[in-house]
This record gives C-alpha cells, sequence and structure tokens, in this order.
C-alpha cells in the first residue's frame, strides 16, 4: 500500500512538473533537447547560438527551433510616423 501511494505521488509530481515546463517552454524560440532517456526539451534559449553553447560542452544534446513559439506581434507605426510617409507621397493626411 506504502509503493502505491509513493508511486501516485512521484506521477502525479511529474505530470505536474511537465504541465509548468510546457506553459513556460512558449516564450524562447529555441530548445535544447537532452540525449538521454528521458528526452526532456529544455525551451530557455533567444539565440541557436546561446543554445548551442549549453549543448556542446557535455555533448548532452542538440538544438531545436520551439514549435509552441510564438512571435510577439509588431508594434503598429506611431502616427507621426504614419504622417511623415504620407507627405513623401504627397497626400495630406489631415
Amino acid at each position: 500500500m506504502r509503493r502505491l501511494i509513493l508511486g501516485v505521488i512521484a506521477v502525479a509530481a511529474a505530470m505536474a512538473a511537465g504541465l509548468a515546463t510546457a506553459g513556460a517552454g512558449n516564450r524562447y524560440p529555441w530548445c535544447m533537447v537532452v540525449q538521454n532517456r528521458s528526452g526532456i526539451w529544455a525551451c530557455a534559449f533567444d539565440t541557436f547560438e546561446q543554445c548551442l553553447a549549453e549543448a556542446r560542452p557535455a555533448n548532452q544534446g542538440f538544438c531545436i527551433h520551439n514549435p509552441f513559439y510564438q512571435a510577439p506581434p509588431r508594434a503598429a507605426a506611431s502616427p507621426a510616423r504614419a504622417r511623415k510617409r504620407a507627405r513623401r507621397r504627397g497626400a495630406n493626411p489631415r
């Protein structure tokens, strides 16, 4: 009975850790996939070079683009910039 309870707790902890990691991994475009039996994805890198620097020293894994990453939306042009662009075209924006 004791083993069963410990097993259930271990499975619940592993599932909770996996959910937390999946949510946090969406912020970075590059992941290091650890080459062992676990196959853990460590998505915490802004550039491929950062990922490579972490993966190479101990030949821990390989780097791959994060399939869940969504780039932040681009900011819209400011109204002053739009007026300047319209003047160059010869249109009157007002």
